[in-house]
Protein backbone atom coordinates (compact mmCIF):
# COMPACT_ATOMS: atom_id res chain seq x y z
CA UNK A 1 0.00 0.00 0.00
CA UNK A 2 1.45 3.08 -1.18
CA UNK A 3 1.41 6.23 0.86
CA UNK A 4 1.63 10.11 -0.19
CA UNK A 5 5.57 11.05 0.83
CA UNK A 6 4.54 14.85 1.92
CA UNK A 7 1.11 15.83 2.42
CA UNK A 8 -1.17 17.79 4.84
CA UNK A 9 -4.57 16.57 5.35
CA UNK A 10 -7.31 18.75 3.70
CA UNK A 11 -8.25 21.76 5.51
CA UNK A 12 -11.37 22.02 7.25
CA UNK A 13 -13.88 24.33 6.34
CA UNK A 14 -15.53 25.45 9.67
CA UNK A 15 -14.61 28.50 11.72
CA UNK A 16 -12.51 27.03 14.27
CA UNK A 17 -9.18 25.73 14.71
CA UNK A 18 -8.55 22.53 16.00
CA UNK A 19 -6.98 20.65 18.50
CA UNK A 20 -6.21 17.62 19.76
CA UNK A 21 -5.40 15.40 22.86
CA UNK A 22 -4.82 11.90 24.04
CA UNK A 23 -7.13 10.27 26.89
CA UNK A 24 -6.60 7.17 28.39
CA UNK A 25 -9.51 5.29 31.02
CA UNK A 26 -9.47 2.23 32.47
CA UNK A 27 -12.26 -0.15 33.78
CA UNK A 28 -12.77 -3.47 35.29
CA UNK A 29 -14.90 -6.24 32.79
CA UNK A 30 -18.14 -7.70 34.54
CA UNK A 31 -17.35 -10.99 32.52
CA UNK A 32 -13.97 -12.79 31.53
CA UNK A 33 -15.03 -14.86 28.38
CA UNK A 34 -11.18 -15.20 27.03
CA UNK A 35 -8.66 -16.39 29.70
CA UNK A 36 -6.46 -14.10 27.79
CA UNK A 37 -8.09 -10.99 29.18
CA UNK A 38 -6.99 -9.03 31.53
CA UNK A 39 -9.26 -7.91 34.37
CA UNK A 40 -8.90 -4.34 33.64
CA UNK A 41 -9.42 -3.01 30.29
CA UNK A 42 -7.74 -0.08 28.59
CA UNK A 43 -9.34 2.62 26.28
CA UNK A 44 -7.08 4.23 24.48
CA UNK A 45 -8.81 7.41 22.66
CA UNK A 46 -8.01 10.73 21.01
CA UNK A 47 -9.99 13.60 21.19
CA UNK A 48 -10.56 16.46 18.49
CA UNK A 49 -12.52 19.78 19.27
CA UNK A 50 -12.81 23.40 18.55
CA UNK A 51 -9.45 24.96 19.63
CA UNK A 52 -9.32 28.43 20.72
CA UNK A 53 -7.68 31.79 19.06
CA UNK A 54 -5.73 31.02 16.24
CA UNK A 55 -3.01 28.37 17.40
CA UNK A 56 1.07 28.73 16.86
CA UNK A 57 1.88 25.35 18.79
CA UNK A 58 3.28 21.81 17.90
CA UNK A 59 0.81 20.38 15.08
CA UNK A 60 -0.17 16.46 15.06
CA UNK A 61 1.35 14.12 13.39
CA UNK A 62 -0.80 12.03 11.36
CA UNK A 63 -0.30 8.75 13.30
CA UNK A 64 2.98 6.93 14.22
CA UNK A 65 4.62 5.05 11.92
CA UNK A 66 5.00 1.93 13.24
CA UNK A 67 0.80 1.85 13.22
CA UNK A 68 0.61 2.62 9.45
CA UNK A 69 4.17 2.70 7.77
CA UNK A 70 4.84 5.30 4.86
CA UNK A 71 2.71 8.20 6.62
CA UNK A 72 5.91 9.88 8.78
CA UNK A 73 5.37 12.60 5.52
CA UNK A 74 1.72 13.79 6.38
CA UNK A 75 1.04 16.66 8.55
CA UNK A 76 -3.10 17.09 10.33
CA UNK A 77 -4.36 20.59 11.01
CA UNK A 78 -4.61 19.34 14.92
CA UNK A 79 -2.79 21.56 17.65
CA UNK A 80 -1.90 19.06 20.48
CA UNK A 81 -3.28 20.35 23.55
CA UNK A 82 -4.41 23.28 22.15
CA UNK A 83 -6.57 25.30 24.95
CA UNK A 84 -10.78 24.61 24.06
CA UNK A 85 -13.18 27.33 22.55
CA UNK A 86 -14.67 29.50 24.64
CA UNK A 87 -18.14 28.19 25.47
CA UNK A 88 -20.65 24.62 25.40
CA UNK A 89 -20.10 22.34 22.44
CA UNK A 90 -22.04 18.97 21.09
CA UNK A 91 -20.35 15.97 21.72
CA UNK A 92 -19.60 13.04 19.06
CA UNK A 93 -18.40 9.69 20.15
CA UNK A 94 -16.63 7.36 17.33
CA UNK A 95 -15.77 4.64 16.73
CA UNK A 96 -13.07 3.26 14.16
CA UNK A 97 -13.35 0.00 11.71
CA UNK A 98 -12.31 -3.18 12.87
CA UNK A 99 -8.48 -3.61 13.09
CA UNK A 100 -7.59 0.26 12.47
CA UNK A 101 -6.77 2.91 14.70
CA UNK A 102 -8.17 6.08 16.12
CA UNK A 103 -6.96 8.10 13.72
CA UNK A 104 -8.47 6.50 10.56
CA UNK A 105 -11.67 9.53 10.08
CA UNK A 106 -9.45 12.07 11.19
CA UNK A 107 -10.36 14.04 8.23
CA UNK A 108 -14.01 13.80 9.30
CA UNK A 109 -12.92 14.57 13.20
CA UNK A 110 -11.08 17.62 11.84
CA UNK A 111 -14.40 19.29 9.72
CA UNK A 112 -16.49 18.26 12.73
CA UNK A 113 -14.23 19.77 15.13
CA UNK A 114 -13.80 22.91 13.10
CA UNK A 115 -17.54 23.55 13.29
CA UNK A 116 -17.64 23.53 16.53
CA UNK A 117 -18.02 19.54 17.53
CA UNK A 118 -15.76 17.28 20.14
CA UNK A 119 -15.15 14.79 18.81
CA UNK A 120 -14.07 11.72 21.24
CA UNK A 121 -12.54 8.94 19.09
CA UNK A 122 -12.41 5.73 20.77
CA UNK A 123 -9.98 2.50 20.87
CA UNK A 124 -10.61 -1.01 21.48
CA UNK A 125 -8.19 -2.37 22.80
CA UNK A 126 -7.19 -6.03 20.65
CA UNK A 127 -9.39 -4.97 17.85
CA UNK A 128 -7.08 -2.03 16.23
CA UNK A 129 -3.37 -0.45 16.37
CA UNK A 130 -2.41 2.57 19.05
CA UNK A 131 -0.16 4.32 21.01
CA UNK A 132 -0.13 3.29 24.80
CA UNK A 133 0.57 6.00 27.61
CA UNK A 134 3.82 4.76 28.12
CA UNK A 135 4.65 5.67 24.68
CA UNK A 136 4.34 1.98 22.93
CA UNK A 137 2.06 0.50 20.16
CA UNK A 138 -0.33 -1.98 20.83
CA UNK A 139 -0.82 -3.39 16.89
CA UNK A 140 -3.62 -5.51 15.88
CA UNK A 141 -2.69 -9.00 15.63
CA UNK A 142 -5.14 -11.31 14.43
CA UNK A 143 -3.83 -13.94 15.65
CA UNK A 144 -4.49 -12.84 19.33
CA UNK A 145 -8.17 -12.70 18.58
CA UNK A 146 -10.61 -15.40 19.95
CA UNK A 147 -10.90 -18.35 17.77
CA UNK A 148 -14.65 -18.15 17.76
CA UNK A 149 -14.17 -14.59 16.46
CA UNK A 150 -11.75 -15.48 13.51
CA UNK A 151 -14.44 -18.11 13.05
CA UNK A 152 -17.24 -15.77 12.76
CA UNK A 153 -14.85 -13.07 10.54
CA UNK A 154 -13.80 -15.66 8.32
CA UNK A 155 -17.30 -17.33 7.44
CA UNK A 156 -18.76 -14.00 6.97
CA UNK A 157 -16.71 -13.57 3.50
CA UNK A 158 -18.48 -15.29 1.51
CA UNK A 159 -22.15 -14.47 3.26
CA UNK A 160 -20.92 -10.75 2.56
CA UNK A 161 -20.12 -11.16 -0.95
CA UNK A 162 -23.34 -13.17 -1.62
CA UNK A 163 -25.81 -10.60 0.44
CA UNK A 164 -24.28 -7.95 -1.36
CA UNK A 165 -25.07 -9.72 -4.37
CA UNK A 166 -28.69 -10.09 -3.67
CA UNK A 167 -28.97 -6.72 -2.93
CA UNK A 168 -27.69 -5.55 -5.95
CA UNK A 169 -30.28 -8.15 -7.90
CA UNK A 170 -33.39 -9.60 -6.43
CA UNK A 171 -33.15 -7.67 -3.52
CA UNK A 172 -34.03 -4.52 -5.51
CA UNK A 173 -37.69 -5.66 -5.59
CA UNK A 174 -37.78 -7.87 -2.42
CA UNK A 175 -40.13 -7.18 0.44
CA UNK A 176 -39.28 -6.00 4.18
CA UNK A 177 -40.33 -9.59 4.88
CA UNK A 178 -37.60 -10.89 2.91
CA UNK A 179 -34.98 -8.05 3.90
CA UNK A 180 -35.39 -8.84 7.43
CA UNK A 181 -35.39 -12.86 6.79
CA UNK A 182 -32.18 -12.58 4.92
CA UNK A 183 -30.59 -10.26 7.99
CA UNK A 184 -32.16 -12.63 10.54
CA UNK A 185 -29.98 -15.35 9.06
CA UNK A 186 -26.50 -13.46 8.91
CA UNK A 187 -27.65 -12.42 12.48
CA UNK A 188 -27.59 -16.25 13.08
CA UNK A 189 -24.17 -17.01 11.55
CA UNK A 190 -22.18 -14.30 13.46
CA UNK A 191 -22.67 -14.81 17.48
CA UNK A 192 -18.95 -14.14 18.53
CA UNK A 193 -18.72 -11.33 15.99
CA UNK A 194 -22.05 -9.88 18.09
CA UNK A 195 -20.41 -10.24 21.21
CA UNK A 196 -17.70 -8.46 20.32
CA UNK A 197 -19.71 -5.60 19.11
CA UNK A 198 -20.98 -5.56 22.52
CA UNK A 199 -17.80 -5.11 24.20
CA UNK A 200 -16.99 -1.89 21.74
CA UNK A 201 -20.38 -0.57 22.94
CA UNK A 202 -19.27 -0.95 26.84
CA UNK A 203 -15.82 1.05 25.62
CA UNK A 204 -17.65 3.43 24.31
CA UNK A 205 -20.19 4.41 27.00
CA UNK A 206 -17.22 3.43 29.72
CA UNK A 207 -15.17 5.91 28.21
CA UNK A 208 -18.09 8.85 27.57
CA UNK A 209 -18.84 8.60 31.50
CA UNK A 210 -15.76 8.93 32.58
CA UNK A 211 -15.27 11.81 30.06
CA UNK A 212 -17.85 13.54 30.98
CA UNK A 213 -16.76 13.00 34.77
CA UNK A 214 -13.66 14.77 34.30
CA UNK A 215 -15.08 17.41 32.95
CA UNK A 216 -16.76 18.11 35.47
CA UNK A 217 -13.50 18.94 37.97
CA UNK A 218 -12.74 22.83 37.45
CA UNK A 219 -8.96 22.39 36.30
CA UNK A 220 -9.66 20.05 33.54
CA UNK A 221 -9.24 21.10 30.01
CA UNK A 222 -13.09 20.61 29.02
CA UNK A 223 -14.44 22.02 31.96
CA UNK A 224 -17.68 23.73 31.15
CA UNK A 225 -17.00 23.63 27.23
CA UNK A 226 -19.33 20.01 26.72
CA UNK A 227 -23.13 20.16 26.03
CA UNK A 228 -23.95 17.10 27.58
CA UNK A 229 -27.59 17.48 26.38
CA UNK A 230 -26.12 17.73 22.57
CA UNK A 231 -24.34 13.62 22.27
CA UNK A 232 -24.16 11.64 19.19
CA UNK A 233 -22.18 8.46 17.89
CA UNK A 234 -20.77 8.01 14.82
CA UNK A 235 -18.85 4.88 13.66
CA UNK A 236 -16.92 3.49 10.59
CA UNK A 237 -17.64 0.05 9.67
CA UNK A 238 -17.77 -2.64 12.57
CA UNK A 239 -17.52 0.94 14.50
CA UNK A 240 -20.78 1.85 13.10
CA UNK A 241 -22.88 -0.98 14.57
CA UNK A 242 -21.62 0.78 17.96
CA UNK A 243 -23.00 3.99 17.19
CA UNK A 244 -26.27 2.91 15.91
CA UNK A 245 -26.21 0.11 19.60
CA UNK A 246 -25.95 3.03 21.50
CA UNK A 247 -29.43 4.46 20.47
CA UNK A 248 -30.84 1.62 22.09
CA UNK A 249 -28.72 1.87 25.51
CA UNK A 250 -27.87 5.32 26.04
CA UNK A 251 -30.30 7.98 26.76
CA UNK A 252 -27.84 10.58 26.53
CA UNK A 253 -27.08 9.42 22.87
CA UNK A 254 -29.25 11.48 20.38
CA UNK A 255 -28.48 11.19 16.74
CA UNK A 256 -26.19 8.55 14.96
CA UNK A 257 -23.99 7.98 12.08
CA UNK A 258 -23.02 4.94 10.50
CA UNK A 259 -20.74 4.96 8.01
CA UNK A 260 -20.72 2.09 6.08
CA UNK A 261 -21.15 -0.39 8.56
CA UNK A 262 -23.42 -4.05 8.98
CA UNK A 263 -25.92 -3.29 11.72
CA UNK A 264 -23.92 -6.04 14.22
CA UNK A 265 -26.22 -6.42 17.17
CA UNK A 266 -28.71 -8.17 19.48
CA UNK A 267 -31.13 -5.29 18.88
CA UNK A 268 -30.80 -5.73 15.14
CA UNK A 269 -34.52 -6.22 14.71
CA UNK A 270 -35.71 -2.79 16.85
CA UNK A 271 -36.78 0.11 14.72
CA UNK A 272 -33.99 2.61 15.33
CA UNK A 273 -36.19 5.57 16.84
CA UNK A 274 -33.86 8.52 17.08
CA UNK A 275 -32.44 10.68 13.82
CA UNK A 276 -30.08 8.35 12.03
CA UNK A 277 -28.17 8.84 8.78
CA UNK A 278 -27.00 5.82 6.98
CA UNK A 279 -23.71 6.55 4.88
CA UNK A 280 -23.29 2.83 2.29
CA UNK A 281 -21.18 2.15 -0.63
CA UNK A 282 -22.42 0.52 -3.97
CA UNK A 283 -19.67 -1.83 -4.44
CA UNK A 284 -21.12 -5.46 -6.53
CA UNK A 285 -18.52 -7.14 -3.47
CA UNK A 286 -20.10 -5.13 -0.45
CA UNK A 287 -22.54 -2.36 -0.32
CA UNK A 288 -26.28 -1.61 0.38
CA UNK A 289 -25.63 -3.49 3.53
CA UNK A 290 -27.87 -0.59 5.48
CA UNK A 291 -30.80 -1.07 3.36
CA UNK A 292 -32.67 -3.05 5.82
CA UNK A 293 -32.04 -0.75 8.91
CA UNK A 294 -33.07 2.37 7.35
CA UNK A 295 -36.56 0.29 6.59
CA UNK A 296 -36.46 -0.20 9.67
CA UNK A 297 -36.22 2.85 11.00
CA UNK A 298 -39.20 4.10 13.57
CA UNK A 299 -37.51 7.81 13.29
CA UNK A 300 -36.40 10.37 10.85
CA UNK A 301 -33.28 8.18 8.60
CA UNK A 302 -31.57 9.12 5.92
CA UNK A 303 -29.25 6.83 3.50
CA UNK A 304 -27.08 8.14 1.19
CA UNK A 305 -25.63 5.41 -0.93
CA UNK A 306 -22.50 7.66 -2.44
CA UNK A 307 -22.02 6.35 -6.04
CA UNK A 308 -18.79 4.79 -7.13
CA UNK A 309 -17.64 4.25 -3.51
CA UNK A 310 -15.92 1.19 -1.47
CA UNK A 311 -15.62 0.42 1.73
CA UNK A 312 -12.54 1.94 2.06
CA UNK A 313 -13.77 4.88 0.61
CA UNK A 314 -15.12 5.51 4.20
CA UNK A 315 -11.68 5.73 5.72
CA UNK A 316 -8.77 8.39 5.48
CA UNK A 317 -7.59 5.95 2.82
CA UNK A 318 -9.47 8.21 0.17
CA UNK A 319 -6.83 11.00 1.31
CA UNK A 320 -3.76 9.62 2.28
CA UNK A 321 -3.45 6.79 -0.65
CA UNK A 322 -0.64 8.01 -3.47
CA UNK A 323 -1.92 4.50 -5.51
CA UNK A 324 -4.87 2.22 -5.70
CA UNK A 325 -4.14 -1.25 -4.69
CA UNK A 326 -5.60 -3.92 -6.92
CA UNK A 327 -6.71 -7.24 -5.92
CA UNK A 328 -7.99 -9.73 -7.25
CA UNK A 329 -11.65 -11.30 -5.96
CA UNK A 330 -14.90 -13.69 -6.91
CA UNK A 331 -18.56 -12.73 -7.70
CA UNK A 332 -19.66 -16.23 -8.77
CA UNK A 333 -17.70 -18.25 -10.60
CA UNK A 334 -15.74 -15.23 -12.07
CA UNK A 335 -12.74 -13.83 -10.63
CA UNK A 336 -12.38 -9.86 -11.12
CA UNK A 337 -9.82 -7.45 -10.31
CA UNK A 338 -11.27 -5.36 -7.29
CA UNK A 339 -9.50 -1.64 -6.22
CA UNK A 340 -8.87 -0.73 -2.71
CA UNK A 341 -10.83 2.43 -3.43
CA UNK A 342 -13.95 3.13 -5.68
CA UNK A 343 -14.01 4.89 -8.71
CA UNK A 344 -15.32 8.10 -7.12
CA UNK A 345 -12.85 10.84 -6.74
CA UNK A 346 -11.18 10.84 -3.44
CA UNK A 347 -11.27 14.58 -2.97
CA UNK A 348 -15.04 14.65 -3.70
CA UNK A 349 -15.58 11.22 -1.69
CA UNK A 350 -14.16 13.89 1.88
CA UNK A 351 -16.40 16.42 0.76
CA UNK A 352 -19.48 14.32 0.68
CA UNK A 353 -18.84 12.54 3.90
CA UNK A 354 -18.06 15.79 5.74
CA UNK A 355 -21.14 17.61 4.42
CA UNK A 356 -23.32 15.21 5.24
CA UNK A 357 -22.11 14.29 8.68
CA UNK A 358 -22.09 18.32 9.56
CA UNK A 359 -25.05 18.88 8.31
CA UNK A 360 -27.05 15.68 10.11
CA UNK A 361 -25.45 16.58 13.14
CA UNK A 362 -25.81 20.17 12.85
CA UNK A 363 -29.89 19.34 12.18
CA UNK A 364 -30.30 16.92 15.08
CA UNK A 365 -27.80 18.27 17.51
CA UNK A 366 -27.41 21.85 16.82
CA UNK A 367 -31.37 22.54 15.56
CA UNK A 368 -30.15 24.11 12.53
CA UNK A 369 -32.28 24.12 9.26
CA UNK A 370 -30.69 21.73 7.20
CA UNK A 371 -28.86 22.71 3.64
CA UNK A 372 -28.00 19.30 2.67
CA UNK A 373 -29.98 16.00 3.68
CA UNK A 374 -33.48 17.86 3.11
CA UNK A 375 -32.84 18.99 -0.33
CA UNK A 376 -33.13 16.84 -3.74
CA UNK A 377 -29.87 16.64 -5.83
CA UNK A 378 -28.20 19.00 -2.74
CA UNK A 379 -25.33 16.67 -3.78
CA UNK A 380 -23.76 14.93 -7.02
CA UNK A 381 -22.91 11.52 -6.89
CA UNK A 382 -25.32 10.24 -3.92
CA UNK A 383 -28.43 8.40 -3.80
CA UNK A 384 -30.70 10.23 -1.10
CA UNK A 385 -33.13 8.66 0.62
CA UNK A 386 -35.29 9.75 3.60
CA UNK A 387 -37.71 8.62 6.01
Amino acid sequence: MKIKEKHKLRKPSGAYDVGCSSLYYEYERDEQKDEKQDEKRLIPCLCFYPAGEAQEGCLKKYIREEILPGTSGIDTNSYMNAPVADGKHPLLLFSHGYCLSCEANTVQFEELASHGYIVLSIGHLGDGSYELPDGSISKFDVSGLPEAVVADATKGVEIFQTYAAWLGGEGKEASFKEHHDYYERIIASQPNMIDRNELWVTDSLTALEHFLAEAERENAAFYSHIDAEKIGAVGMSFGGSAALKLAFVSERVKAMANLDGFFYSSMWHRPINKPVLLLQNDSPLGGHYLSFPFQNAASEAYLATILNSTHSNFTDYSEIMAENPISKSKIGDEEVEVALLGAIDPDRMESVMNALLVDFFDKYLKGKASRVIDFEGSLDDVILLRK
